[in-house]
């Protein structure tokens, strides 16, 4: 597949999606927290919460884009974005701070994967698997870019003017790429009732059973990704690891991440989706058992294991999340599907990092890891189930 500049201008804007609404927060918070004198707890509570608002944007974002199309809700999204924003740049107190975090978090769907692989797949229909690969490649340096770019700007520049420059970037940067995207929507047409019934399966029963399965293997994946994403320093350190070798454990994260993703996109046709699904699952699941080992010894290849099978599986499931209800359920409502799914993964990720810390303080690490490797578990017996027939 020639790369198109349509997916790689969604890549960019996917980047500045989540470099700006998500990235953005970690370095930022803090230097909110200092200003104001307010507690790490409440600032990061409220972006918690936050994320809960996504859950319920999700489902009513996702029949919006089966209606209208996703590149409106990508355009109008852009302009929300910037706007909330640069709200964030004159705020000036807990409760404008409140309401802003929840709007900019309830928005932000519509700037990150799930409006972005509606477009590819309206665009593209079941071929959209290679574009959305494409993006999930170019959006997986979001991090990369963003978190030092912010803390290079902060050594000259205050955090409201900063989020004045992200603004700036949804509305001069994304939006046009997005205005750029084609109006054309893909629509297939779905196997009659007759059909499916003639061949002894139960419409509405099967498509119930996939949804449930699938939903249950992604909010478990995304109750993983989140936990590991802002847990892992502190878990490898409660389990003895020296703060050099925790460190170096997260850092090979990324890199192994970007290279599962670019095997997949350069061999996207060697394994079926739900058998890429299956090897995300379990890579994730083997890659928390292997740093598991630790609580009979902290040993750096325990630590190192752990970091290179747990990011080709994170790298997997991101593509995953677009081309696995793809594949079962086709271009058609794709957006309703996807705000469906995602209502269930976003409530798991926004109760995981505090459930892992939590339990790792009254119980004990091993209770914090033993809490992921039954959630990455749940993944592989779900994703199984789900693509045994």
């Amino acid at each position: 597949m020639k790369a198109s500049p349509a997916t790689i201008g969604l890549g960019v804007t996917m980047t500045i999606g989540y470099g700006t609404l998500y990235y953005s927060f970690s370095v930022l918070a803090p230097e909110i927290a200092r200003e104001f004198g307010w507690g790490q707890s409440f600032v990061f509570g409220v972006f918690s919460f936050g994320l809960l608002a996504g859950a319920v944007a999700a489902p009513v974002l996702g029949r919006f884009v089966d209606r209208y199309g996703a590149r409106l809700v990508l355009c109008l999204g852009s302009v929300a974005a910037a706007l909330s924003l640069a709200l964030f740049a004159v705020m000036q107190n807990a409760w404008q701070f409140a309401l802003i975090t929840l709007a900019a978090e309830f928005i932000s769907l519509a700037v990150q994967y799930d409006a972005g692989f509606a477009a590819l797949a309206q665009a593209h229909g079941r071929e959209a698997r290679a574009h959305i690969t494409l993006v999930t490649l170019i959006a997986g340096f979001a991090s990369t870019v963003f978190w030092p770019l912010l803390q290079w700007l902060l050594t000259f520049m205050t955090w409201r003017d900063i989020y004045l420059v992200m603004a700036a970037m949804n509305l001069m940067i994304a939006l046009p790429i997005h205005l750029a995207l084609p109006r054309t929507r893909l629509t297939e047409k779905p196997a009659s009732t007759a059909e499916v019934e003639s061949a002894g399966v139960d419409v509405d029963g099967e498509r119930r059973r996939r949804m449930v399965l699938m939903a249950t293997a992604f909010a478990a994946g995304g109750f993983v990704i989140s936990a590991v994403g802002s847990t892992l320093l502190v878990l490898m350190r409660d389990l003895g690891y020296a703060t050099t070798m925790a460190t170096l454990a997260g850092s090979l994260i990324g890199p192994s991440q970007v290279a599962a993703r670019l095997v997949e996109y350069v061999r996207r046709n060697l394994f079926s989706p739900p058998l890429t699904a299956i090897l995300a699952a379990a890579a994730m699941a083997l890659g928390l058992s292997m740093l598991a080992g630790a609580l009979l010894a902290p040993f750096a290849g325990f630590a190192l294991a752990f970091a290179v099978f747990y990011g080709a599986g994170q790298g997997l499931t991101s593509i995953v999340r677009g081309v696995l209800p793809l594949h079962y359920f086709g271009a058609t409502g794709y957006g309703k599907t996807m705000g469906t799914l995602a209502s269930a993964r976003i409530i798991a990720s926004a109760i995981a990092p505090v459930s892992v810390i939590w339990l790792s303080e009254v119980v004990g690490p091993s209770a914090g890891l033993g809490a992921l490797v039954a959630a990455s578990l749940l993944a592989v017996g779900a994703t199984l189930a789900l693509t045994r027939r």
